[in-house]
């Protein structure tokens, strides 16, 4: 299979080879269970090393026939997306091979393994180690957001360590991966949200469990149920079954009750905070996560949480420094209701409720909960989830169906 070239991708060979033997051509590899990194269903990991540079790789095979369709589709669209990539902290993609029963992915080789079993060892990070993990994961995902790439499934399973080549000293040098449930989409508006319920539960933002169209602010909120379990532990809603997790996840309540949590800035929580708001629309972006000042250690001044807020004070500031403006301000509609005082002469002004679109659209079919236990529930490309360093049981992801985005016109109703 060609590689298909375009304006956006970087040249990453893809070669179509008799066998395994024309990888040793170039690769010194060697299929031994010695030098194997990790095992899934239907696909392994081994070390490798380039005859001519002497640089160490991870060959991740995956057996086609084995996998299946659906998974041969996931795979297929992780190696699209990582062929356009190219971020410190993004795994990276040096070549691909083919036979008619295998591929074989030469990925970057992650030696320190998944933060998931780091973290396990640590039990946590301390609040400096955690700021450099969030600032580093949140640089990788505004570069996939700003391509208009959405992951769709950040977890600590998903994120692994790496040696920085540019810093011995750095332990701390992440680079996200498993990009199996990731979608490009075409840009902002209502017309690129999403509809898939997908990943993984402990992990999934309000908007997707609540069975509504959303965008790419998912995987701020993923981000910020990350930060919180790197801090203390454990994750910020827990639960036995998906049920009664996804009610937690909906109200979106944080406990700071755990002792770790004393000594913890205030900056640190409100950062957390900021990344788990129920509402998408008020929750940080995150090029917006990398300008907060926990992150860049800046003095905190007054920031409206969303546009509306802005408008707001934007209106204030106006009147402020020419209070003739109210009168046009009010002639222009430019004043909503809310923000005129309880004048003798004011009238209420009833504003619809029902919000349409990004939020108020549900998705055709029965709700969007899982019916299947976590120990049930079929995890989807489970088998080439291999990752690049080692394998691991990871919590499962989820992809109950592939729809797409929405479209307006095919949603317009007949009045």
């Amino acid at each position: 299979m060609a590689m298909q070239k375009g304006s956006v991708e970087k040249a990453v060979p893809h070669t179509r080879i008799t066998d395994q033997d024309d990888i040793t051509e170039t690769y010194m590899y060697d299929v031994d269970w010695e030098n194997m990194l990790g095992k899934g269903s239907f696909g392994t990991v081994h070390a490798a090393v380039h005859r001519e540079s002497g640089e160490h790789w991870a060959i991740k095979t995956v057996n086609k026939e084995k996998a299946g369709s659906s998974a041969i589709k996931l795979l297929e669209r992780e190696v699209t997306i990582l062929k356009r990539v190219k971020h410190e902290n993004i795994i990276r993609l040096n070549e691909v091979f083919e036979t008619a029963q295998k591929m074989y992915l030469v990925m970057e080789l992650c030696d320190g393994g998944e933060l998931a079993d780091v973290l396990k060892e640590k039990k946590y990070y301390s609040e400096a180690d955690t700021k450099v993990i969030i600032q580093k994961l949140a640089s990788a995902i505004a570069y996939l957001h700003k391509n208009d790439i959405v992951h769709r499934d950040i977890k600590l399973e998903n994120i692994l360590l790496s040696t920085n080549p540019h810093n011995a000293n750095d332990h701390l040098h992440i680079k996200v991966t498993d990009f199996g449930l990731s979608v490009v989409i075409s840009g902002a508006g209502h017309d690129n949200m999403m509809q898939d319920f997908c990943g993984t539960p402990m992990y999934m933002a309000p908007e997707i469990i609540d069975n509504k169209t959303y965008s790419k602010q998912c995987d701020v909120w993923a981000m910020g149920v990350i930060m919180y379990t790197v801090m203390c532990g454990h994750a910020p809603f827990m639960s036995k079954d998906e049920d009664s997790l996804y009610e937690m996840i909906k109200k979106g309540k944080i406990d700071y009750s755990d002792e770790v949590w004393e000594g913890a800035s205030a900056e640190s929580k409100n950062c957390i905070e900021s990344m788990l708001k129920i509402d998408p629309a008020h929750r940080k972006t995150a090029s917006e996560v990398m300008d907060h000042p926990w992150i860049t250690g800046e003095e905190q001044l007054a920031h409206p949480g969303n546009v509306l807020e802005m408008m707001r004070q934007w209106q204030d500031l106006r009147i402020s420094e020419n209070p003739s403006d109210l009168d046009e301000c009010e002639l222009n509609g430019d004043i909503s209701d809310t923000n005129r005082q309880d004048s003798p002469d004011s009238k209420e002004v009833k504003t619809p409720t029902d919000r349409k679109g990004s939020a108020g659209n549900k998705k055709p079919g029965s709700g969007g909960k899982s019916k299947t236990s976590s120990a049930t529930k079929t995890t989807a490309c489970a088998g080439a989830k291999t990752g690049a360093a080692k394998a691991t049981t990871k919590p499962n992801s989820v992809h109950v169906r592939h729809t797409g985005t929405t479209n307006n016109k095919q949603k317009t109703q007949k009045k």
